[in-house]
């Protein structure tokens, strides 16, 4: 299950960064990515999801137990997998090299 998970946020992550980008911003980015990719629910609330991915990151919550959280919010697994995946792209800052 793990690995599936896995590809399935990967795959996600690669048609994100795919999808057309004409905004200036992390946020209209992000929302026209999850757009291109067919999600066009209220974006403020996909938005403050993939927010919260990086706080439970930061935080030191593993991506099964996010995926489970997030599949429980949106009761659609697809844009969980697209959230997690847009979250890393656009909101989380990247790991510092130590």
């Amino acid at each position: 299950m793990a690995v599936l998970t896995k590809i399935l946020v990967l795959s996600a992550a690669t048609a994100l960064i795919g999808a057309p980008v004409a905004a200036a911003s992390p946020e209209s980015d992000f929302c026209a990515s999850m757009a291109g990719a067919g999600f066009t629910g209220d974006c403020a609330t996909i938005t403050t999801l993939a927010r919260d991915v990086c706080t439970q990151t930061d935080r030191g919550v593993d991506l099964d137990t996010l995926l489970a959280i997030l599949d429980q919010a949106t009761r659609d697994e697809n844009l969980s997998n697209y959230v997690v995946a847009g979250a890393r792209l656009y909101f989380c800052p990247p790991a510092s090299a130590t």
